[in-house]
């Protein structure tokens, strides 16, 4: 009689074991698939550079600081970037790079290079506007600096956006 309980017992541990094994394999399988599903890296559209100036310009519909075709900010002055950002997952971090090969410090100026990761909450959602007013200090070197937004998300999928501004002192006429 013990056997036949025993057997009974092993039976119905056996097939639970049977049925959770095949519970796991099915849900894993499921999420591999999920897995192999192709996200595209984002998309980063409407890059904006420009200094205080051409924020204000841009607001009221004109054109701002412009020399030649290129955005212009001044020393002491903040520099606004912006970009839309589409995206099929969530945005888990944007980068933003400004520095300049090109310029050399002169006396009473110092080398600037700016690199900042945003991970602030309002970015770490699907299609955010990337929105940020950064301080140029008033000691740099004139000339043109090579600015880079890098977004990356859930995924581990990375764009990038570029452009150039030129820093200019504040007296400097505009040709």
């Amino acid at each position: 009689m013990n056997s036949i309980l025993n057997y009974t017992a092993m039976k119905t541990i056996l097939k639970s074991l049977f049925f959770f094994a095949l519970a796991v394999f099915a849900l894993q399988s499921c999420s591999d698939e999920d897995d192999d599903v192709m996200v595209s890296a984002p998309v980063i559209s409407n890059f904006e550079i420009g200094g205080a100036h051409d924020e204000a310009a841009h607001d009221e519909g004109v054109e701002g600081d412009d020399h030649e075709g290129e955005a212009i900010a001044h020393k002491g002055e903040s520099m606004h970037v912006g970009a839309d950002i589409l995206a099929q997952v969530r945005i888990t971090s944007i980068s933003l790079e400004i520095h300049s090969d090109e310029v050399q410090a002169g006396a009473g100026e110092v080398e600037w290079d700016f690199d900042q990761v945003y991970t602030d909450a309002k970015y770490l959602v699907l299609n955010p506007e990337f929105h940020e007013d950064i301080q140029i200090p008033a000691n740099i070197p004139s000339g043109e600096y090579h600015v880079t937004l890098t977004v990356v998300d859930e995924r581990g999928n990375s764009t990038s956006a570029e452009g150039h501004i030129d820093i200019m002192d504040e007296e400097e006429p505009i040709s």
